[in-house]
């Protein structure tokens, strides 16, 4: 009796899939084609899909100041710009590479903190000069202060010298506060996951906007290159740094490992330029387009590329 069902089964199997194949409902072998189809997308591939656009991040740090002359950590204090500070921002203000007629920026956005908030107002040529009558209430440029950029918090560090290590310089909080103990008051101390972190977020809202741009302005045409919004970004040191390595550390030269302590020179207004691309899962890809750039600066490393840090000048 088994066998008879079996054989029934079988039967029914088989008329099922020659039913198909008139019906032009089966276009593939069963029998040696088990693959899903690479035509439709399941919804899990369709995340995946990159969006037609990507940002293009200039990352610039700001000018000169007095207490990088001096070896001072500054972190989140402040310090105002060198008169050669101000001098090669305006330098920069003058190239077409950084701002100029041939670079449109999107968004443009610098730290809270003073140095790196005057530094992008002369690079955009929006800071009203002593013997000057620009005015920059005129600009059409709308300067973004974000927090989300400012320099990492060094901690006890803040204010004292290079040199100085953290434990060095919490002793010396204490010399000066005249007590023995920890009742001392000490600066802010951030992790590179928690200054990362901000940059991540600070990333997401501008493809959140990016996103609205493009479906308010663009249509889709497959045959039309994505998108590229240009985003203008003045910050620090360290924060750039921390991008770098988190973002793009695969992408990075060998011989940068040749300075101390495997670190990554940042010159005072350097760009380094990374491309992100945002996918419809809302997850995103960096890739490094260019590295610590100084060539609008007319001002090159004297020996080596730019990243790497010349004799005596990392403490």
């Amino acid at each position: 009796m088994m066998n008879y069902l079996s054989i029934f089964v079988a039967y029914l199997v088989v008329l099922s899939i020659h039913v198909g194949i008139a019906m032009g409902q089966i276009e593939v072998d069963i029998k040696t084609d088990t693959k899903p189809s690479t035509i439709i997308p399941s919804p899990s591939d369709d995340d995946q899909l990159a969006l037609p656009f990507f940002i293009r991040l200039h990352l610039i740090r700001h000018g000169e100041t007095h207490a990088n002359v001096q070896n001072i950590v500054l972190g989140q204090g402040d310090s105002p710009l060198t008169e050669n500070g101000v001098n090669v921002a305006r330098l920069a203000a003058e190239s077409d590479l950084i701002n100029g007629s041939k670079l449109k920026y999107w968004r443009h956005y610098c730290s809270d903190l003073e140095r790196a908030h005057r530094t992008a107002k002369i690079v955009l040529g929006i800071e009203k000069d002593d013997d000057d009558n620009s005015n920059e209430e005129a600009s059409d440029i709308n300067l973004i202060v974000d927090s989300r950029l400012r320099e990492l918090a060094k901690g006890p560090r803040e204010g004292y010298l290079k040199k100085y290590t953290h434990e060095e310089a919490i002793e010396l909080r204490r010399l000066e506060a005249g007590v023995t103990d920890n009742n001392i008051s000490i600066p802010k101390l951030e992790s590179l996951d928690d200054a990362y972190s901000r940059v991540v977020d600070w990333v997401d809202s501008i493809i959140e906007e990016a996103s609205e741009d493009y479906e308010n302005t663009c249509d889709d045409n497959d045959d039309v290159e994505p998108k590229v919004y240009d985003v203008f970004a003045l910050s620090h040191s360290a924060l750039i740094r921390t991008i770098i390595h988190k973002m793009v550390d695969h992408e990075l030269p060998t011989d940068y490992k040749k300075t101390k302590e495997g670190s990554l020179r940042i010159p005072n207004l350097s760009r380094t330029i990374i491309d992100i691309q945002p996918y419809k899962s809302k997850r995103w890809t960096p890739s490094l387009n260019r590295l610590t750039d100084v060539s609008h600066l007319n001002d090159a490393a004297k020996s080596g590329p730019p990243y790497l840090y010349l004799s005596g000048d990392h403490v």
